[in-house]
């Protein structure tokens, strides 16, 4: 049985490889506790995926490079949320004023959250040449309905049954008939059933967020791909309601990730994403203590 790490940890204590840890406040009692004013779908999910990982990235703040991925998606979500609120605001939704948007969003994002993992400038020119085409192909595409939105980054919160905190989240946009659809980017075309089930705690929330808020369940939960091929493709993958199975499986993960939290308990779940991992060194050197 492998022994969770106990957090707060001492850097002293640590191999080189998690010698960062210490900035994380060490001199805590060490029976205290990380307890969270509230859980979101990524922070739930993250946990779930590997316990040490989480501890790394959001408990200890250890810093790494941005992946090219990460940032062109997070370049391509902040220009739809301008292009989704120049729409309803009847503002200027041009191709041209988009444009300016992406590329400010895109230049802002290096700043504030670089450096980018580049391999060389012609690089990053090609990579931004792709996340603007992926973004000009969304508004040339049907999935831009001609009714308004209900709302752009909608900021909801509820209550889980039997958990000490809330839940919140924020939903990429939310159609008039309350359909919610996330936006996600994509290399290549996704497999309808996989995505549907890869992001089933994050739709299921959004549901249970817009029930609480408005007494109604949405008649879908949407994921719409922006898929970054040559040709670029807008791909939609609809998942009806759940029913109360289904959210009393999303409310159970809810509560393992939050005792995990608040016990401390970090330890790694081996599988093929580790060698994606940006935190292999810290969680080599964990096994190596």
């Amino acid at each position: 049985m492998i022994a969770p790490v106990t957090c707060p940890i001492r850097s002293s204590s640590l191999p080189p490889a998690i010698a960062l840890v210490k900035k994380f406040p060490s001199e805590a009692s060490p029976t205290s506790a990380i307890r969270p004013d509230y859980l979101s779908p990524s922070s739930a999910k993250s946990y779930l995926s590997c316990s040490l990982r989480f501890f790394f990235e959001k408990v200890a703040q250890i810093r790494k490079p941005t992946t090219v991925a990460l940032h062109v998606g997070k370049a391509i979500h902040a220009t739809l949320q301008s292009f989704n609120i120049a729409r309803w605001r009847g503002e200027d939704s041009s191709e041209t004023a988009m444009e300016e948007a992406f590329s400010a969003h895109f230049l802002e994002l290096e700043k504030a959250e670089g450096p980018v993992d580049y391999a060389d400038e012609e690089t990053r020119q090609k990579v931004r040449s792709c996340a603007w085409n992926t973004v000009k192909a969304y508004m040339a595409s049907n999935e831009v309905v001609s009714q308004m939105p209900l709302g752009v980054e909608v900021g909801l919160s509820a209550i889980i049954p039997g958990l000490p905190v809330p839940v919140r989240g924020v939903i990429d946009l939310v159609q008039h008939d309350l359909t919610a659809v996330d936006y996600k980017s994509a290399a290549a075309k996704p497999d309808a059933g996989h995505a549907a089930f890869d992001h089933e705690l994050q739709l299921v929330t959004y549901q249970m967020m817009i029930e609480e808020a408005t007494g109604d369940t949405p008649p879908s939960l949407d994921l719409i791909y922006l898929v970054k091929t040559k040709t670029p493709q807008v791909i939609r993958v609809k998942t009806p309601p759940a029913n109360e199975q289904r959210k009393q499986r999303i409310t159970d993960l809810y509560r393992i990730a939050y005792e995990g939290i608040t016990t401390e308990r970090f330890h790694p779940q081996p599988g093929m994403q580790c060698s994606w991992c940006q935190y292999m060194k810290e969680c080599s050197g964990w096994y190596r203590q």
